[in-house]
């Protein structure tokens, strides 16, 4: 196995990264950041990704990488904002796409 290969294999699972880094932070509704320590779910996986919650400039860099792993997985974002904007907590929206990524 390559060392790209492996690495890519370490890469953790849109579930994985909503479960543990969801727990730093407050689940907020309506956008990323609260610019403290609110984030939406969308967010979470954009912190992991190292955004800040503040700098718009780098929050575009990081929405990208956000979205290509959500596109990588076969995860439509739309169904990320809107489980989390009606009330789905973190741990909930990862066990549904736990669910429907089998």
């Amino acid at each position: 196995m390559s060392l790209q290969q492996q690495l890519l294999k370490q890469e953790p699972t849109v579930s994985q990264i909503l479960r543990t880094c969801g727990k730093q932070f407050s689940q907020i509704i309506g956008r990323y950041s609260d610019g403290q320590d609110g984030r939406c779910a969308l967010g979470v996986i954009m912190s992991y990704y190292g955004w800040d919650g503040v700098d718009k400039i780098d929050a575009g860099k990081k929405l990208s990488a956000t979205l290509d792993a959500l596109d990588h997985t076969g995860i439509d974002k739309n169904l990320v904002i809107e489980m989390n904007d009606i009330g789905f907590s973190f741990d909930k929206i990862a066990e549904y796409l736990d669910i429907i990524s089998k």
